[in-house]
């Protein structure tokens, strides 16, 4: 069908359309219209009855332009990013940018930036304008559309538009840079589907959203009493509210589908309308019961005329009537009369004005930077116009900035003069909070990083803490950037001397020396027993030269380094073999053995638990490899298992412990052998020094600087009374019931060796004859009082009678409660019986011996395994030390344990079904060995071979 109006796409008009538009002479009436669509042409003009050509591609800032022949007016449809066709390509194009991520709020606002530089356009070049709006009732974000072109026209436009207009846009549009004060006209492409479309209803609905709107201009002063000063007008007795109630445009699927599913849900039953058929039927004759006819007709006729009327043409059309009348701007609402600036121009001025607003406006805004002008405020419209616009950017930089000036504030006021990275974390939190109070919107998370930058800077100003952790995981609280040769966390522990006399205070330790040796020799000064007491001196490192230097370690192999083994390899081998000798006459000797001697006498072999005798030397020296060292380990093990089982059987008093007793030498041998270098003592290195402690795999070679443990003699065996316990006077700081020591009865059988049989491992003269200072087959009753004693960090001690009991008093004490200590594996942590908020955790500080009287000597070989097995520390004697006879005996354990280079901290919190898990005192600690009067038994040695090395563990 032929169309009754020609379209074309600006600025390219047909000759002969551009010939009829200027027939009307200055009686033309420019429509611009504007606002949203959804549509894949952007096609606002349906509700007109016209449409782009169907090869139409919408872009912004496009302008498509109708005219009806035989009209005054000129329709201009604006071409926006409020139609959905161009959004669509906007989002598109945002997405595909690789550089940033897309951004809604900047995106948001450069697409209203764009609206409302065309809108500009329309309000300066049209007369009217009409905006489409697809939903069915008022977008309320419009005011702030209209309070935003307000804006740029006083603050911008009016500013250098006047004067950059020339020619007959200069005189015809005068200093008001525009036509007219535009009237602004409301189309409602859709209307409500639960509203009537009677004339009543609509006109009802169409007079309420007028009200609406106007109250919302009218209060923002989008629209005023002043029709010069207003952005726009409204007419005084003609509707500017237009809702489509009658014809469907732009329907929507999805609600159509919705529309009709819910008549299929609700559809009337079939049986129903049978029935109601049958009451029909009844009635006499049709139209029984109905109103009269006539007046229905008339009704309908006067809807069917108000149909026929209510089109947007003809609501149009009102307004341009008054255009052409001249009495445009007096029937704006509510102003005052007065003949304001209007210009009705012919087609031809009007094109040429037009021209120039857009190139102003739109054309030059696309590349500012390729526009000189000497207009400074044209120059500022072009290159921030933007910007100027995005006052919700201002207004949450201004909410931020006062979030900012609180946070910093309330971190400022609330930070002490030195303090740590946790104080730091907290105060950063309480000033996010403060922040929070006041800061909004996108720029929040730049000014949190903002706040924090600040907030770390005021802190690293001369206000942080060193930090530093002590060996108890406490930081130290002194100034980072002033220099201390000290560090110090300001917790204080009370702790014990090597004796258990005398209980101090003691600063957190940073150093293993701190922690295990200077706290000791510090109080042993203020205690009047620890300077009396006698102490086993421990092997340590003895420098030849000045720069010496702690020991490094390898990555790979941090346990282990083959290469600097102290023992020489030879005497590994041929230690080796003297042990499978042994080991053969011993099976000949236990073949003629009963069976409970048998059974005894294996636990009798020549052990030197620590490092010496055949098995462990090579633990301690370690063999040419690694699989050497691998297998002494597993040796290891197994004599631990041994022990255990022999200490099974020492427990029940049935069962007997065979010591073997040795021909005594005569003096002056002695001194002949010992003026000979012995075949395994040890070189020790006097350049290198061993970081940590002394473990099983640790370099034999190597010595601590300093001892970590503590061995001392406190006094004769008559000084602990079992009845009373330890008392304060002499053991300070003992939990009520705890203060006791557990009883142990040892049987013991003294049985000869022959002589031939360690005739290779001593160079006896057999012509010599030797007294023995007792019978073949004596049996002894060995006496010992043993106590497992634990610290609290508080000072609090208390001794254990189990793995996982505390003692509490004389009434836990039974025949065999002293072997579930010594036979166990003990906790080297557990939690303080003490009654406190905060869980502390005792820690394995002293085992107590009293010695019997007995001429035997007890031997102590303690091993202490932490690090989840990784480390077992030991005395670091190759002799284990013997303890004199009938003495009361105190071996103080490191406070700290420090594995090569490696500190193992103690655990926070210990599970109840795994106390063992921050280390444990293995079992068999206890040995015993025949007294022997050419020893010296506070002098260390590191000879494998000496008779010393030489006991039967218990």
């Amino acid at each position: 069908s032929m169309k009754d109006y020609y379209t074309w796409t600006y600025p390219d008009i047909p000759e002969n359309v551009a010939q009829e538009l200027q027939k009307l002479r200055n009686s033309l009436v420019v429509v611009g219209v504007v606002g949203r669509s959804k549509g894949d042409q952007a096609n606002k003009m349906q509700a007109f009855g016209m449409e782009p050509p169907l090869e139409h591609t919408p872009q912004d800032g496009q302008m498509q332009c109708y005219y009806k022949p035989g009209t005054n007016s000129l329709l201009l449809h604006f071409e926006t990013t409020y139609d959905e066709a161009v959004l669509g390509k906007m989002i598109d194009a945002s997405m595909e940018e690789t550089d940033s991520p897309f951004d809604f709020d900047s995106f948001y606002e450069r697409m209203r930036c764009q609206f409302v530089r065309m809108m500009l356009l329309a309000l300066h070049a049209c007369h009217i304008v009409v905006y489409v709006e697809t939903g069915q009732t008022f977008d309320p974000s419009l005011v702030t559309v209209f309070q935003l072109l307000k804006f740029a026209r006083e603050q911008h436009l009016l500013q250098f538009l006047p004067n950059m207009l020339k020619g007959i846009a200069a005189t015809r549009l005068g200093e008001k840079a525009r036509l007219c004060t535009p009237r602004i006209l409301f189309l409602f492409e859709n209307y409500p589907l639960d509203e009537e479309t009677t004339r009543e209803r609509v006109s009802a609905f169409e007079f309420q959203t007028e009200d609406c709107v106007y109250e919302l201009l009218r209060h923002r002063d989008i629209v005023t009493k002043s029709s010069t000063k207003s952005l726009m007008a409204l007419p005084n007795n003609k509707q500017f509210v237009f809702f489509n109630a009658h014809e469907e445009q732009h329907t929507d699927k999805l609600l159509k589908a919705i529309e009709c599913l819910n008549v299929a849900m609700y559809k009337p039953d079939a049986k129903e309308e049978e029935e109601d058929q049958e009451i029909l039927d009844l009635a006499p004759f049709d139209g029984f019961v109905k109103p009269y006819g006539r007046f229905i007709d008339e009704k309908a006729l006067e809807e069917q005329q108000y149909r026929k009327e209510h089109t947007v043409w003809h609501f149009l059309q009102r307004h341009v009537q008054d255009a052409l009348q001249g009495c445009f701007d007096e029937g704006s609402f509510k102003q005052q009369p007065q003949q304001g600036h209007f210009q009705l121009l012919n087609f031809k001025d009007w094109h040429e004005c037009m021209a120039m607003l857009y190139q102003l406006l739109v054309e030059n805004a696309k590349n500012p930077s390729n526009h000189e002008t000497g207009n400074e405020e044209y120059k500022t419209f072009l290159n921030s116009f933007d910007e100027s616009l995005n006052f919700e950017k201002k207004f949450w930089a201004h909410l931020c900035d006062l979030g900012l000036k609180k946070g910093i504030a309330a971190y400022k006021q609330a930070a002490p003069s030195i303090y740590g990275s946790a104080t730091h974390k907290q105060l950063l939190a309480e000033a996010t909070l403060a922040f929070g109070e006041e800061g909004r919107g996108p720029p929040v998370k730049a000014a949190l990083a903002k706040l924090t930058a600040i907030c770390q800077k005021h802190w690293q100003d001369g206000r942080q803490q060193c930090e530093l952790l002590s060996l108890r995981s406490n930081p130290c609280t002194l100034p980072k950037d002033v220099a201390h040769e000290k560090h110090k966390s300001g917790v204080v522990h009370i702790s014990t001397c090597n004796c258990g006399r005398t209980q101090g205070r003691r600063e957190d330790p940073f150093t293993l020396r701190q922690a295990n040796y200077d706290y000791y020799e510090h109080i042993a000064k203020m205690c009047n027993l620890c300077v009396k007491v006698k102490q086993y001196q421990f092997p340590i490192f003895e420098p030849s030269v000045s720069d010496y230097r702690a020991a490094a370690f390898e990555a790979a192999f941090p346990l282990l380094l083959t290469g600097k083994s102290g023992g020489p390899q030879q005497d590994d081998d041929d230690e080796e073999d003297e042990a499978e000798g042994d080991e053969e006459e011993d099976g000949q000797e236990e073949s003629e053995k009963p069976e409970e001697e048998k059974e005894a006498s294996d636990c009798g072999q020549n052990l030197s638990p620590t490092f010496g005798s055949d098995l462990n030397m090579s633990i301690a020296g370690f063999g040419a490899s690694l699989n050497e060292s691998q297998g002494s380990s597993a040796d290891l093990s197994n004599s631990e298992q041994e022990s255990t089982s022999s200490g099974t059987s020492s427990g029940d008093t049935e069962n007997e412990l065979v010591l073997q007793l040795k021909e005594p030498t005569a003096k002056k041998e002695v001194r002949e052998e010992s003026s000979a270098p012995p075949p395994s003592t040890c070189s020790t290195s006097t350049t290198e020094y061993l970081p940590g402690l002394v473990h099983t795999v640790s370099n034999f070679g190597l010595l601590p600087l300093f001892p970590s443990w503590s061995l001392a003699c406190v006094g004769p065996s008559s000084i602990y009374s079992h009845n009373t316990g330890l008392q304060e006077h002499f053991q300070s700081g003992f939990l009520s019931g705890a203060n006791f020591l557990l009883p142990w009865d040892v049987q013991l059988r003294l049985v000869h060796v022959p002589k031939q049989q360690h005739q290779h491992h001593h160079h006896q003269h057999p012509g010599k004859k030797q007294q023995r200072w007792k019978k073949q087959g004596d049996r002894l009753s060995l006496k010992i009082f043993v106590g497992m004693e634990y610290e609290c960090s508080r000072g609090h001690r208390f001794m254990m009678c189990a793995p996982d009991r505390v003692l509490r008093g004389g009434a836990d004490i039974e025949r065999d409660t002293c072997s579930k200590v010594v036979h166990n594996n003990m906790p080297l942590y557990y939690p303080c019986p003490c009654r406190s908020q905060v869980n502390y955790l005792a820690q394995l500080m002293r085992i107590h011996v009293v010695t019997p009287k007995t001429p035997v000597n007890i031997v102590v070989d303690p091993k202490v395994c932490v690090g989840k097995g990784k480390y077992t520390f030991t005395l670091g004697s190759i002799v284990p030390p013997r303890l004199s006879q009938s003495a009361y005996w105190i071996l103080r354990l490191p406070y700290v344990y420090q594995g090569d280079d490696v500190m193992i901290a103690p655990p926070e919190k210990l599970e109840p079904d795994d106390m063992m898990a921050g280390g444990y005192l293995l079992s068999g600690m206890f040995g015993v060995a025949e007294t022997d009067p050419t020893l010296d038994l506070n002098e260390p040695t590191r000879n494998a071979a000496s008779p010393g090395g030489t006991f039967t563990r218990i």
